[in-house]
């Protein structure tokens, strides 16, 4: 299965927003790193030391089937469908390490 990152950007202005949506987009992560497909996720806080300053966006790393599975994931992520992403960039990914 190929591999695919994801840069997000989040919209300015939706930190209260990304908060009370996080526990769902916590879960379909979770539900990805169930079946050993994600690789990594995160955030990039704007101040790693100030989680009120708010995030830029995020990062994931994951295997889906075909670009056109990983599409119709990507439009049900909450932060999507609740405007905080306002795009995401999505590139294959050749993944070195680490290895297995």
């Amino acid at each position: 299965m190929p591999y695919f990152v994801l840069t997000c950007t989040d919209r300015e202005g939706t930190l209260e927003k990304r908060l009370a949506t996080r526990p769902q987009h916590v879960e379909r992560l979770q539900k990805l790193d169930d079946e050993g497909r994600l690789v990594a996720a995160g955030a990039h806080p704007k101040d790693p030391n100030d989680p009120q300053a708010g995030f830029l966006g995020s990062t994931i790393i994951v295997e889906f089937d075909n670009r056109e599975s990983l599409d119709e994931w990507i439009q049900e992520e909450p932060f999507l469908k609740e405007g905080i992403y306002e795009k995401i960039d999505v590139k294959p990914f050749n993944k070195a390490f680490p290895k297995g």
